[in-house]
């Protein structure tokens, strides 16, 4: 393969990385600013504030599972290019 080719794709993962990076920051960010909220805001049903944790964990735990399928498709995808 071509070193400028080789080097291309090698930027490309890199951008890739950065990116799924600044998403995964970003959604973390977010999802701490949602538990903090929830946190702050008093509920006089109990039932309601685990619910709520519930729901925050289950959509942290869906966004972690997709991010890392997307990932993973990333860079099955590069390494096949390279070889």
């Amino acid at each position: 393969m071509h070193t400028t080719t080789r080097h291309a794709l090698h930027r490309s993962l890199d951008v890739a990385q950065y990116w799924a990076l600044t998403l995964v920051l970003a959604t973390t960010t977010a999802l701490d600013q949602l538990a903090f909220r929830a946190r702050r805001t008093r509920f006089d049903d109990e039932g309601s504030e685990t619910t709520e944790k519930a729901v925050l964990t289950a959509i942290g735990l869906a966004v972690a599972v997709g991010l890392g399928a997307a990932i993973t498709a990333v860079v099955n995808k590069y390494q096949g290019q390279i070889h």
